[in-house]
């Protein structure tokens, strides 16, 4: 009797725990996005280089080269090796990984509010459009900040408290590279809360050590990512193309705006209306605002300013004569590093910037750090977060909503600080009506995300567009059972890489401007077929004729 009673205690205890209660609500949105997306199918075209990615990790010769993130294309694999080769793979990974996020952006929000507002926090963060529809899609960039967020989870914890968590800094760090190659900007963050925490003397020896640590994860991954695809050059290409802003007017994506996500905050907070194109909820800037994010926009930008009021006060309070110059030249200096940050980010100057505003923030901190303002180390460290993303993307010439997803952590944490202060002003007016503060940040965090999900089941599409890829080819294999043979071209070369399992090249009549053109070189290739999948007017193609297929993909077969 006496172990039943122990165990019903313990099961009263967990069901008590917010953060049990955080993973079952979690758990329940990834199993109601995971079905929803495996109806719908990939929905977005890198998620079949990451399927294909996964392919030549488990062994099926495909040809290509590896040449994007490759932890998420690696996990997959691993399903695939035990002969699961669905897409349905890389959704599953990427539930588990959200998840696994969402527990430490809880555990993170923990290290600088309470447990009202730190599950309210969780909450907030996972009704932000962005990351309700992009977490289960099969995409690296949810998994890249899910793994940023222990990072530095690890790097506070390790810190404030227990010194030993520092060990798994930077190989953490690591694996959030290899799940997204720009997650590496979060080094800016960690060198910049390392120098301005004041156990950093004690704790030295352990950070070096972690540093060194490092590789023990990225050689033996790099040397078999190396051995898979022949070499790194693709892995180097994407780093010079990203530090010297090379990608090109013609990409779709490109966007000069640097303003782009500033303009379209309010968007990423809560999007509507309830209904319309699945588009829109995958990039809310098509959409318009809700009422809700006017809202809470508002009381935010209101806590914001009164959290910076309340700082520079205190921190006025403590200079005196004897300090005066001293805070004189601080303020000077400040303000000649504010105006080269914002010169330097008008220029394309990326790695310049990023160090101008990491000077900048570590100036600032030192000059108000005597002010003796509770948490500012961590306020620092969320705040250098945001503005290096923020900084990263808004450089580089493309822009999609999604990129956004790297600073929705850190946005997050400014709506609980904002929701925060304006709250706590208002406790005793709570009290007089015997309302508790805690329940106000649960209803904020539920009508956010109630919101969001009725949101995204008004714009779900039915059946994705590869459904109708994956019939035509059906059709193709049916016509041609020795296509594994034949070579094969694709405006949508992934997709059909993917659905086929061999190798199918790049190959788009817009390229070419004729028919004629674009014959010759699909002759000069010997290409035996040619799908047309993305070109709204299917061309008449000389020396090639159409075999039956879904009406929205043209497929080609070379005369005989």
């Amino acid at each position: 009797m006496e172990t039943n009673k122990n165990y019903t205690d313990h099961l009263d205890k967990l069901i008590k725990n917010p953060l049990f209660i955080l993973i079952i609500i979690t758990i329940g949105i990834a199993t109601y996005l995971l079905a929803k997306q495996i109806y719908m199918g990939v929905t977005y075209y890198d998620v079949f280089i990451y399927l294909n990615n996964a392919l030549i990790f488990s062994g099926t010769p495909i040809g290509g080269v590896i040449y994007l993130s490759p932890l998420i294309p690696f996990l997959t694999s691993l399903f695939f090796r035990l002969g699961y080769i669905s897409s349905n793979a890389i959704f599953i990974v990427d539930a588990a990984i959200f998840v696994f996020g969402v527990i430490g952006i809880y555990l993170l929000l923990k290290q600088r509010f309470n447990t009202a507002q730190s599950f309210s926090g969780s909450l907030i963060f996972i009704s932000l459009p962005l990351i309700f529809t992009w977490a289960v899609s099969g995409g690296i960039d949810v998994p890249g900040i899910s793994f940023s967020i222990w990072t530095l989870y690890f790097l506070v914890v390790g810190l404030k408290k227990e010194s030993k968590y520092l060990y798994l800094v930077f190989p953490m760090l690591a694996v959030a590279f290899l799940a997204k190659y720009t997650s590496a900007i979060i080094i800016f963050p960690i060198f910049l809360y390392i120098l301005i925490n004041e156990n950093l003397k004690t704790n030295i020896k352990k950070i070096t050590l972690t540093i060194l640590a490092v590789l023990t994860v990225f050689i033996p991954f790099f040397s078999y990512i190396s051995y898979k695809s022949g070499n790194l050059n693709h892995v180097i290409s994407i780093f010079i193309s990203l530090l010297t802003n090379n990608t090109g007017v013609s990409d779709p994506g490109y966007n000069p705006d640097k303003l782009y996500f500033l303009k379209n905050l309010l968007n990423y907070l809560s999007v509507g209306p309830i209904q319309g194109p699945y588009n829109i909820i995958q990039n809310p800037s098509q959409g318009y605002p809700s009422i809700l994010a006017y809202i809470l926009t508002f009381i935010v930008l209101t806590g914001l300013l009164i959290y910076i009021y309340t700082v520079l006060k205190k921190k006025k309070d403590k200079i005196n004569l004897n300090n005066q110059k001293k805070n004189i030249c601080y303020i000077a200096l400040i303000a000649g590093l504010s105006m080269a940050s914002l010169i330097s980010f008008t220029t394309n100057f990326l790695i310049v910037t990023e160090l101008i505003v990491f000077a900048t923030l570590f100036v600032c901190y030192q000059f108000l750090k005597d002010a003796n303002i509770k948490n500012l180390e961590i306020d620092f460290l969320f705040l250098s977060w945001f503005l290096v993303f923020f900084i990263f993307h808004s450089t580089l010439s493309n822009k999609v909503d999604r990129y956004f997803i790297t600073m929705t952590p850190a946005f997050t944490y400014f709506i609980i600080l904002g929701l925060s202060v304006v709250i706590e002003k208002l406790n005793f007016k709570f009290k007089k009506n015997q309302l508790k503060t805690g329940s106000i940040y649960l209803i904020i965090g539920l009508m956010l995300l109630s919101f969001t999900a009725i949101t995204h089941i008004g714009h779900s599409e039915k059946r994705g567009y590869v459904h109708y890829m994956e019939l035509a080819c059906d059709q193709l294999v049916t016509y041609d059972p020795n296509y594994q043979k034949s070579i094969i071209y694709s405006d949508y070369n992934p997709a059909v890489t993917w659905i086929l399992k061999k190798e199918v090249k790049f190959g788009s009549p817009e390229l070419y401007g004729s028919p004629e053109k674009f014959s010759a070189a699909l002759k000069d290739g010997d290409a035996e077929y040619y799908i047309d999948a993305l070109t709204d007017q299917k061309w008449d193609i000389p020396g090639y004729h159409r075999i039956p297929a879904q009406d929205e993909i043209a497929i080609y077969k070379k005369d005989s």
